[in-house]
């Protein structure tokens, strides 16, 4: 029934924009972006194996479009992307993964709607990576969700605004595995003051959520979390955002309260970028659970030629299991940590040649002690050239 029902409002909100597109023909065209990549890669104990595994190589290609749809007052945009891999000594690791996200912007006089869904079909060697520790199995995992967010402007200074989302996921085949079918629905209601016209403002939030499994005879796990944020600019090209607050998860057995946070930095600049961002927050996972998580995240991208630019990202997160519902059942929790750093060679107006390494390690409850993998991908890239339709 959650499945159905998450499949019912994504179709009626598909036809929806269906309509409105039909209804706007006249005054805008569609405008497509495509890209695509082929190429290499080497991994090393891509299942991320506590022994350490076999080391493996094979063929990896991507084909990505964006769709834009713009009038006066509106903007609908379409991102679909397929993802396939190839390994020669390995048929397990075999993937085609498909993505899907449809967006609807609608500005009024003193109001903006948005609206968002997504669908998503890939495996789980990729999806439960950092959240639920499972990437032993090559499993079928397919997602859907839909956000819907007005937003209010009351005065110069004074905005507001509420967030409806809802996310449905199944895992096909998965039995043995650990994992099950959940759904996770979230309204949060939040109000932002501009303090000064430089962007520096105060927003206050307040969020409640719950989560229902298939797993566990129906049961649910509830959260609520209240925040004050804050985000201004303390140099020039640079911006800070900030917002913390108290929580509380619950079921019909057990609470637990606590806090969360989350704090982000940006610098933009001509030649080069750079984001940190820490958090503290709670989430679903594949395991049916409610999670508490934090995490640390560092990008940093730099142009050194008008050719040739670098990238370094570094990402940290545990996951710690909040109030299990399985009768007996303990808590665990899952450290994972990825390094990437990556190049790539402009050699003409629309190709490219990008070469990626990255290290990730694991260490979870389940597993006999810490996984260690590596990948190297030599990529050629072509991003296409803006066209109608």
């Amino acid at each position: 029934m959650a499945r159905t029902g998450t499949q019912l409002t994504c179709v009626a909100l598909c036809s929806a924009g269906t309509a409105l597109c039909a209804q706007q023909a006249a005054a805008a065209e569609w405008q497509v972006v495509p890209s695509a990549y082929v190429g290499t890669s080497y991994a090393d104990n891509p299942r991320l194996l506590p022994d350490g595994g076999d080391s493996t190589e094979g063929a990896i290609g991507e084909l990505s479009a964006s769709l834009t749809r713009l009038t006066e007052r509106s903007e609908l945009t379409l991102l679909p992307r397929m993802a396939s891999s190839r390994y020669s000594d390995e048929d397990s690791l075999d993937n085609d993964n498909q993505y899907l996200t449809a967006g609807y912007r609608r500005q009024g006089e003193r109001s903006v709607w948005n609206t968002e869904i997504g669908f998503t079909r890939d495996t789980t060697l990729t999806s439960e990576l950092g959240s639920t520790g499972l990437v032993q199995s090559n499993r079928r995992h397919e997602a859907s969700s839909v956000t819907i967010a007005p937003n209010v402007t009351f005065t110069e200074r004074l905005s507001g605004g509420l967030q409806m989302y809802l996310t449905d996921h199944r895992y096909v085949d998965a039995e043995f595995s650990g994992l099950v079918d959940y759904r996770y629905m979230a309204l949060s209601l939040f109000s932002t003051i501009a303090l000064t016209d430089t962007g520096s403002a105060l927003t206050v939030s307040a969020q409640g959520g719950e989560l229902s499994t298939e797993g566990f005879g129906g049961s649910a796990t509830r959260d609520g979390s209240v925040r004050l944020g804050w985000s201004f600019q303390p140099w020039l090209l640079w911006t800070v955002e900030l917002s913390a607050g108290p929580s509380i998860v619950e079921t019909d057995n057990a609470s637990d309260s606590g806090y969360v946070f989350d704090g982000e930095i940006k610098r933009q600049s001509e030649r080069w970028s750079l984001t940190a961002n820490a958090e503290r927050s709670q989430s679903p996972t594949g395991r049916g659970m409610l999670t508490r998580r934090h995490a640390l995240k560092l990008s940093f991208n730099r142009a050194l030629t008008e050719r040739l630019s670098t990238n370094v990202a570094a990402h940290w997160v545990s996951t710690e299991d909040l109030l299990p519902q399985q009768s007996g059942g303990a808590a665990y929790e899952v450290q994972y940590a990825r390094l990437d750093i990556g190049a790539s060679w402009r050699l003409s107006r629309n190709w490219s040649l990008s070469l990626q390494l990255s290290g990730n390690t694991q260490d979870y409850e389940l597993a006999a002690e810490r996984a260690n993998g590596y990948r190297a991908s030599l990529n050629v890239v072509w991003n296409g050239q803006p066209q109608s339709l």
